[in-house]
């Protein structure tokens, strides 16, 4: 037990001394001081957000594909 439990403290810390790097890598100063995205962080969370929505709206089609001929009854009670 003793060795995976030290194993896993070494990874985590790994784990986060590589995210320090990654976020280091991604912000960089602006000339007022404030930390902006870098152009390549914001292209690969552009194209992300364009995977989402395609598969959001992939998944709403099957749904109402599926669901579609169900009628909709509204409800009077607020």
């Amino acid at each position: 037990m003793g060795c995976i439990k030290s194993k896993r403290s070494a990874t985590s810390a790994d784990s986060e001394a590589a995210r320090a790097r990654s976020e280091k890598t991604y912000l960089v100063h602006s000339e007022d001081g404030s930390p902006r995205a870098d152009t390549a962080l914001l292209e690969y969370a552009q194209k992300l957000s364009e995977e989402i929505m395609a598969r959001a709206v992939q998944q709403w089609a099957e749904v109402d594909r599926r669901y579609g001929d169900i009628p909709y009854i509204e409800c009077d009670v607020p």
